[in-house]
């Protein structure tokens, strides 16, 4: 149906940033928090309440949602396809047309402005519109006024240099770049080289400078990090999601066995992949997870080759690359969570699945469930992990 009416719970999600918009949403009665999702915090924008109107922006060509909405109380709505309304708006007369495109237009450009100066003013350790800007300073900072290594690839800069450079050329916070810089030593993607002051040598051990072992990944980071936070609809790749990192992780300890061909390309044995993701996860590998890798953007050739089976093929520094990105976006998480960068955290031990899991999202499940309590999929006939 083109138009439905629908009821939400208080504290419902109703849509969330950067989704497709498949309806424009009339509140009947009750009210919605516009906001930004962050983790456990929300950033709150608008409060919209009776005869209020959300997705109105997709008669302008306007694709995605840029807040999500939850609502505030029991929320009756009626919700129409934007088609439906578009055939209307166009058939409207040329004055009408352009007064409404006009406000919608307004709309959005408060509401944008509105979106960047709330997150500008996020008390939160590292908002997300700086995670690129902080991470790109230290990868420009670390090429341009690095030395490289006698023995090695990596690059060696003066911590004094790197405070300097960052604050001084890139306007960014020492706080952050310090604690960022703690998060790459944490991930011993970089190190720290103390010692003593020259001007103080009887003082305490500093931090004279820091390593790159391979700033690549810095920047692939910061990359992956801009592309997808300004790209519509994409910020769920942003989002850390613990099962497929330990997914990836198989895929890139198994690759790295095998040397590339010309094009970087691996080819990995499938049922060596199902083998290693059973004992790793205690889970069956199957199409179902491959769909989930996708959806975050880590795609993967299957191959069925004559005499050598079903074969898995991969670029395998995309792999090493996004598994970094995911490493580093969950140490992101947490630094939101506690305020700083805890380099003392020991690394949790990853428990393998012993029951039944759903294979969407590979949540335990009850025997008797017939679908997923935390996404809703199907799970008659699924077999045991």
């Amino acid at each position: 149906m083109s138009t439905s009416q629908k009821t939400y719970k208080k504290g419902e999600i109703l849509f969330k940033d950067g989704d497709k918009v498949q309806n424009i949403i009339f509140i009947q009665s009750g009210g919605v928090n516009q906001c930004l999702l962050k983790g456990k915090k929300n950033i709150d924008l608008f409060q919209l309440g009776a005869n209020q109107v959300m997705g109105e922006t997709a008669l302008i060509g306007q694709p995605t949602h840029m807040t999500a909405a939850i609502a505030t109380s029991e929320t009756k709505t009626v919700e129409i396809a934007p088609d439906v309304l578009k055939a209307q708006y166009e058939g409207a007369p040329p004055v009408m047309k352009m007064l409404i495109k006009s406000l919608i237009e307004r709309l959005k450009q408060t509401l944008g402005e509105v979106r960047s100066n709330k997150i500008s003013t996020d008390s939160s350790p590292i908002p997300e519109e700086f995670v690129p800007q902080i991470f790109g300073s230290m990868f420009f900072t670390a090429r341009h006024k690095g030395e490289k290594e006698e023995k090695g690839t990596g690059l060696i800069v003066e911590w004094g240099m790197m405070r300097s450079y960052c604050q001084r050329v890139f306007g960014q916070s020492l706080k952050r770049l310090e604690q960022a810089a703690n998060l790459l030593v944490k991930l011993k993607l970089a190190s720290y080289e103390m010692g003593k002051l020259p001007e103080d040598p009887e003082g305490p051990d500093v931090i004279l400078r820091i390593k790159f072992p391979n700033v690549d990944i810095l920047e692939a980071f910061f990359e992956f990090y801009q592309y997808y936070y300004y790209k519509p609809g994409k910020g769920e790749i942003l989002k850390y999601d613990d099962f497929c990192a330990q997914l990836l992780e198989v895929f890139v300890s198994e690759g790295e066995k095998i040397a590339p061909d010309r094009f970087g390309i691996v080819s990995v044995e499938f049922n060596s992949i199902v083998e290693l993701v059973k004992e790793k996860m205690g889970i069956n590998f199957n199409n179902d997870h491959f769909a989930r890798l996708e959806n975050k953007g880590v795609l993967c050739k299957r191959r069925n080759i004559e005499g050598q089976g079903v074969r898995l093929e991969f670029e395998l520094r995309d792999y090493q690359n996004v598994y970094f990105s995911w490493r580093i976006l969950r140490e992101i998480d947490k630094w939101n969570e506690k305020g700083f960068v805890d380099m003392d955290e020991k690394e949790e031990k990853k428990s393998k699945k012993t029951g039944l899991v759903c294979p969407a999202c590979a949540v335990e499940v009850a025997p008797q469930a017939k679908f997923c309590h935390e996404c809703g999929h199907k799970l008659v006939g699924q077999p045991a992990a």
